[in-house]
């Protein structure tokens, strides 16, 4: 990705299928990296998402004891060959949530 040089919090990389729902619909998409603003995913490109709606997360974090639950909303998809990848920001996570993504980062540091 080219926005690595724009990032203002540090993230974690991950290959991680996390549960998306989205109106209603249930999605598995392959979380691949964590920051505490918010996450970014891929999923084959012929999978399409509702557009305009955000999305309940649930991921389970290696080293984390209990799931991390956040309401996300969409800032940009991109195609990547196959799959589509999503920027997503967290709007609704709890400060809990927040504190076990910290965690996990500090531990996982993308270089």
């Amino acid at each position: 990705m080219g926005n690595s040089n724009r990032r203002k919090h540090p993230r974690a990389n991950t290959n991680l299928l996390v549960s998306e729902t989205i109106g209603g619909r249930y999605f598995l998409p392959m979380l691949t990296n964590i920051s505490e603003q918010g996450i970014y995913i891929e999923c084959p490109s012929g999978l399409e998402k509702p557009p305009g709606h955000d999305s309940i997360v649930e991921i389970s974090l290696p080293g984390i004891k209990q799931m991390v639950w956040a309401r996300c909303r969409a800032l940009r998809r991109e195609r990547l060959g196959f799959f589509q990848g999503q920027a997503m920001r967290f709007v609704d996570i709890s400060a809990f949530d927040r504190q076990q993504i910290r965690s996990y980062i500090q531990h996982n540091r993308a270089v």
